[in-house]
């Protein structure tokens, strides 16, 4: 994983990336705030993944050298996933689990159901995005990214 600054992804601290400016990074759905956050995949949101068993994991994963935890019920595997690059799945055509093709934030959902403007969740992702650089590079405290994560993308997010 990289990018044209030469960190190790979009997140990591190392690559030093300031400003992020996700807007280059979504896809062309005009609803789609998915593609370019992966605030759920990158071990931000969510720690772990629940999967059914072996096969719902898939082979991409496998080779990516993914492992079950399977003394956890249901069976997880710990996050960040390693095949999101920049907020992207880079296996979505070929096999990802399906707790990855169900799950919503509530951010997401709040699109979907009307409550939310696209352009203003992508606002919020950058935002968020941004947080977490200054919280992993140490100049934010932790409680200012639990506090984003949990107004805008755990629960429900109404008008």
């Amino acid at each position: 994983m990289g990018n044209a600054e030469g960190g190790d992804d979009v997140g990591d601290v190392d690559g030093l990336r300031g400003e992020w400016q996700t807007s280059e990074l979504f896809g062309t759905e005009p609803n789609s705030i998915c593609v370019g956050c992966g605030l759920c995949c990158d071990g931000t949101l969510l720690t772990h993944l629940a999967v059914s068993d072996e096969s719902d994991l898939g082979a991409p994963l496998r080779m990516l050298g993914v492992e079950i935890i399977a003394a956890a019920e249901p069976p997880v595997f710990e996050l960040p996933c390693p095949a999101v690059e920049n907020g992207t799945c880079t296996i979505h055509h070929l096999h990802r689990p399906r707790a990855c093709a169900q799950f919503e934030c509530a951010l997401s959902q709040a699109v979907l159901d009307g409550n939310v403007e696209p352009e203003d969740a992508r606002e919020v992702i950058d935002m968020t995005l941004n947080v977490r650089f200054e919280v992993r590079s140490g100049r934010a405290p932790q409680s200012d990214l639990d506090h984003l994560l949990d107004r805008h993308f755990r629960g429900t997010i109404s008008k």
